[in-house]
């Protein structure tokens, strides 16, 4: 068999497919994969601030190294306040209290370290 010569054309054509298809297949992994590029985790914490929707919180010696230290985040209208299984609000939360914090996305080298999308919190608490 004789190979016939690529023209200018022809490989242009072949090259912006490639290009068109690698594109796609990009994203459309990127976005498939990217809620699993933050997998959820939880550590347990003492809050110690409450400013209208933000929380600072100290992460308790039981934890994991990383979070024993103070962390913030905004409680969003999607975050997920919880105790007993009962949802509560934001109000309902007080310095001292112990809570459960479940997070997904990446946390900010500040100080104190900023958790960019809480999930869910709970607070540990016998009493509301």
């Amino acid at each position: 068999g004789r190979c016939l010569p690529l023209t200018k054309k022809k490989m242009a054509v072949t090259a912006g497919l490639l290009l068109l298809c690698g594109g796609a297949a990009t994203g459309i992994l990127y976005s498939a994969g990217y809620k699993n590029a933050y997998p959820t985790q939880t550590f347990y914490a003492t809050v110690s601030k409450i400013e209208g929707n933000n929380l600072t919180v100290q992460g308790m010696d039981e934890n994991d190294v990383n979070y024993r230290g103070a962390f913030w985040f905004p409680a969003e209208e999607v975050t997920e306040i919880t105790w007993r299984n009962t949802d509560i609000s934001i109000e309902d939360l007080d310095v001292g209290d112990q809570i459960s914090v479940s997070f997904t996305g990446e946390i900010l080298a500040t100080y104190p370290a900023k958790i960019t999308q809480v999930e869910a919190i709970r607070l540990l608490e016998d009493e509301l």
